[in-house]
Protein backbone atom coordinates (compact mmCIF):
# COMPACT_ATOMS: atom_id res chain seq x y z
CA UNK A 1 0.00 0.00 0.00
CA UNK A 2 1.38 3.31 -1.14
CA UNK A 3 1.40 6.27 1.44
CA UNK A 4 1.06 9.75 0.04
CA UNK A 5 3.92 12.33 0.38
CA UNK A 6 2.52 14.47 3.07
CA UNK A 7 1.28 11.27 5.77
CA UNK A 8 5.12 9.90 5.37
CA UNK A 9 6.26 13.91 6.30
CA UNK A 10 4.04 13.91 9.11
CA UNK A 11 4.96 10.67 10.42
CA UNK A 12 8.86 11.29 10.22
CA UNK A 13 7.71 14.83 11.92
CA UNK A 14 6.24 12.96 14.85
CA UNK A 15 9.24 10.91 15.31
CA UNK A 16 11.66 14.00 15.52
CA UNK A 17 9.49 15.35 17.72
CA UNK A 18 9.71 12.66 20.47
CA UNK A 19 8.89 13.52 23.80
CA UNK A 20 11.06 14.13 27.05
CA UNK A 21 11.92 10.93 28.73
CA UNK A 22 12.53 10.44 32.42
CA UNK A 23 13.31 7.48 34.90
CA UNK A 24 12.85 8.45 38.26
CA UNK A 25 14.78 7.22 41.34
CA UNK A 26 11.85 5.49 42.71
CA UNK A 27 12.99 5.26 46.36
CA UNK A 28 14.81 8.80 46.47
CA UNK A 29 13.44 8.91 50.12
CA UNK A 30 15.54 6.05 51.21
CA UNK A 31 18.79 8.53 50.31
CA UNK A 32 16.90 11.66 51.71
CA UNK A 33 16.48 13.32 49.04
CA UNK A 34 12.97 14.76 47.56
CA UNK A 35 13.17 14.16 43.94
CA UNK A 36 16.14 12.10 41.54
CA UNK A 37 15.27 11.65 37.82
CA UNK A 38 17.57 11.14 34.78
CA UNK A 39 16.38 13.11 31.63
CA UNK A 40 17.05 11.32 28.39
CA UNK A 41 18.63 13.77 26.27
CA UNK A 42 20.00 13.99 22.19
CA UNK A 43 23.44 13.32 23.21
CA UNK A 44 23.79 12.07 26.83
CA UNK A 45 21.31 11.43 29.88
CA UNK A 46 20.86 14.21 32.29
CA UNK A 47 21.27 13.46 36.06
CA UNK A 48 19.02 15.62 38.21
CA UNK A 49 18.60 15.84 42.20
CA UNK A 50 16.64 18.10 43.86
CA UNK A 51 16.20 18.44 47.85
CA UNK A 52 14.27 21.78 49.22
CA UNK A 53 13.98 23.64 46.15
CA UNK A 54 17.97 23.43 46.03
CA UNK A 55 19.45 21.75 42.84
CA UNK A 56 22.03 19.40 44.37
CA UNK A 57 23.46 17.80 41.01
CA UNK A 58 22.44 18.73 37.39
CA UNK A 59 24.87 16.54 35.11
CA UNK A 60 25.09 15.03 31.58
CA UNK A 61 26.37 11.32 30.97
CA UNK A 62 27.13 9.62 27.88
CA UNK A 63 25.09 6.60 28.88
CA UNK A 64 22.13 6.12 31.31
CA UNK A 65 24.39 3.42 33.27
CA UNK A 66 27.18 6.03 33.67
CA UNK A 67 24.34 8.66 34.99
CA UNK A 68 23.14 5.48 37.46
CA UNK A 69 26.51 5.03 38.47
CA UNK A 70 27.16 8.70 38.71
CA UNK A 71 24.62 8.99 41.67
CA UNK A 72 25.58 6.22 43.20
CA UNK A 73 29.26 7.34 44.02
CA UNK A 74 27.95 10.94 44.70
CA UNK A 75 24.64 10.09 47.36
CA UNK A 76 24.92 5.85 48.24
CA UNK A 77 26.75 7.44 51.64
CA UNK A 78 23.08 9.15 52.14
CA UNK A 79 21.21 5.93 52.04
CA UNK A 80 19.07 5.22 55.18
CA UNK A 81 21.06 1.53 56.04
CA UNK A 82 23.35 -0.08 54.28
CA UNK A 83 22.48 -2.26 51.40
CA UNK A 84 20.00 -0.12 49.96
CA UNK A 85 20.13 -0.15 46.07
CA UNK A 86 19.02 2.07 43.94
CA UNK A 87 15.22 1.56 42.00
CA UNK A 88 14.67 3.20 38.68
CA UNK A 89 11.85 3.54 37.13
CA UNK A 90 11.65 2.87 33.26
CA UNK A 91 12.03 5.90 30.95
CA UNK A 92 8.50 7.32 30.46
CA UNK A 93 7.14 11.02 29.08
CA UNK A 94 6.39 12.68 32.59
CA UNK A 95 3.46 14.85 32.78
CA UNK A 96 4.60 18.47 31.70
CA UNK A 97 3.59 20.63 34.88
CA UNK A 98 5.51 18.04 37.02
CA UNK A 99 8.55 18.47 34.70
CA UNK A 100 8.74 22.13 34.85
CA UNK A 101 7.81 22.69 38.21
CA UNK A 102 11.06 20.46 39.22
CA UNK A 103 12.97 22.33 36.38
CA UNK A 104 11.77 25.67 37.98
CA UNK A 105 12.36 24.52 41.79
CA UNK A 106 15.85 23.66 40.80
CA UNK A 107 16.67 26.54 38.91
CA UNK A 108 16.18 28.82 41.94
Amino acid sequence: MRQSTHSLNVELQQKEEEPIKISRLINSIYYFIESVFIIAEKHGYRLVAIHQGKLLTDQTYKTVKGARIAFLKMWSYKAWKEGVKANWSHFYPPDPKWLEKNIQTGTR
